[in-house]
């Protein structure tokens, strides 16, 4: 994984050429990072812009194959999405108290209209388990270079079709169920102002072969 970071990660960057700001509010030591979600190319981009190499959750399908080596080089954690994934979890909370960095992608799905989906209670459940600040990031274009369902756009975007920005950490919330709530909304509230997507005011629909922890 580190060394994917090191070396493909700048390759991803060349290409995509993204306008980075913020990158500076990522702490050392144990963080989640909470993105919007429209394209397969966030994770990627996302692992590649951090100052550390990431680690993501990303469902059991796309461990399989070459694709799921690449994957999993990139330190993709598998889970078994539509169900709780208990073990997905706790795996999660120890690597966060081991000091790693962890994104997640609150909708659960890449949206499939554009808009930003209600945010699942699975980043605040982790957050407040791990006691892990969380760093919101929005990321803006990456629809654009590889659509949803599609193939990656063959040409080379402009310099700053794909943004990437990261955000003040916000404190891990107290666990209990109306602090994680009053959580998600705040952190959503912040990822919708980075991203700029218009909020949908629903969960995006996922059906247990597509969806997400959370």
């Amino acid at each position: 994984m580190r060394l994917a970071h090191r070396t493909v990660g700048p390759v991803i960057v060349r290409w995509y050429r993204p306008e980075v700001t913020g990158r500076a509010w990522v702490p050392g030591g144990p963080v989640i990072l909470a993105s919007n979600h429209r394209s397969f190319l966030d994770h990627y981009l996302l692992g590649a812009v951090a100052p550390r190499p990431v680690r993501f959750l990303g469902k059991k399908e796309l461990a399989r194959g070459l694709a799921g080596w690449v994957n999993r080089t990139f330190g993709m954690i598998p889970v078994a999405r539509g169900t709780a994934d208990t073990a997905a979890i706790a795996l999660i909370v120890d690597l966060l108290r081991a000091g790693e960095i962890i994104g997640i992608f609150p909708e659960g799905t890449r949206s499939p209209t554009g808009e930003l989906y209600k945010f699942r209670s699975g980043l605040a459940r982790i957050a407040a388990a791990s006691r892990a600040p969380v760093v919101p990031v929005g990321m803006v274009g990456t629809a654009v270079v590889w659509p949803r369902h599609q193939k990656p756009v063959a040409q080379r975007p402009a310099r700053g079709v794909v943004r990437v920005r990261f955000d003040e950490p916000l404190a891990p919330p107290r666990d209990d169920p109306r602090s994680r709530r009053e959580f998600t909304q705040r952190m959503q509230a912040r990822v919708a102002a980075l991203c700029g997507q218009p909020l949908a005011g629903r969960y995006a629909p996922i059906s247990p072969t597509q969806a997400g922890p959370g």
